[in-house]
């Protein structure tokens, strides 16, 4: 059977433009007045972050409260003309440009109409097979943002879903991006941090978190968990509350911004 080629559609975006967060977002109709600094991203040290859809995966790690679902909710919030597929574990993502769908066979149902848009799926059924399912709907239709909360709830280092792990390992050549947020960075998959070029770390308590992301991000990312709760780095200054340690893997420094 001879495979689809997927490409860029262009109708929906140029993949060669990246979302730069460095300005504020207002999701609003320009006539409307509504105050733009709701939504507005607050970055210290001039963070230099360029994504672009169809073509790069992010990951955003951090505990509970600490500020990655603002991140992600900004992120989503951000990609105009972009299809997105939002798997909704805790009901918290919000968009105004978005359709909030509770079953899968209904965002399944529209996009197959409309071939576009984003879609907010906070799905009454949360099982494993669900997921599956949504993994793999994304990954037939390609040209597609899928956005993963929670993802520690469906995968191990031990357990990598088969459907996940084709858009994490196959999904750019068919224009997918995955974001993948995650309270529990050291319980995530090795190849959804190999394959991601942005990741972003909030305030984590667990050090057995942080060694692992050292590995990947170096030694700076110590700065997210507190001086008292080091075993090492104690000299690293300690990360303020709603910052977050950038990195992006093809740059060999990190950066500290803020939500």
């Amino acid at each position: 059977m001879k495979s689809e080629e997927f490409e860029p559609d262009d109708n929906n975006v140029q993949t060669d433009k990246a979302l730069d967060i460095d300005h504020p977002i207002n999701d609003s109709d320009p006539k409307d007045e509504t105050d733009e600094t709701e939504n507005e991203i607050e970055v210290t040290q001039n963070l230099d972050f360029n994504f672009v859809p169809y073509n790069e995966d992010c990951v955003i790690t951090g505990s509970k409260g600490s500020g990655k679902s603002y991140l992600a909710n900004t992120l989503l919030q951000n990609l105009h003309g972009v299809n997105v597929f939002v798997w909704d574990f805790n009901h918290q993502f919000h968009d105004s440009r978005a359709i909030v769908v509770h079953h899968l066979e209904e965002m399944i149902e529209m996009f197959d109409e409309v071939k576009r848009g984003k879609y907010i799926l906070q799905d009454f059924n949360k099982e494993e097979n669900q997921f599956r399912k949504f993994c793999k709907y994304a990954f037939s239709k390609g040209n597609v943002v899928v956005l993963v909360d929670e993802i520690h709830s469906y995968v191990t280092k031990q357990k990598i879903l088969k459907e996940y792990n084709d858009l994490i390992l196959s999904g750019r050549p068919r224009g997918i991006s995955v974001i993948s947020v995650s309270t529990r960075p050291a319980s995530l998959p090795n190849n959804t941090l190999t394959n991601a070029k942005h990741v972003f770390t909030f305030r984590l308590n667990i050090e057995s978190d942080v060694k692992f992301l050292e590995g990947w991000l170096g030694s700076e990312v110590w700065q997210v968990v507190q001086q008292n709760k080091r075993m090492k780095h104690k000299d690293l200054p300690e990360l303020p509350e709603h910052s977050f340690f950038y990195r992006n893997m093809d740059e060999h420094e990190g950066q500290i911004g803020k939500v």
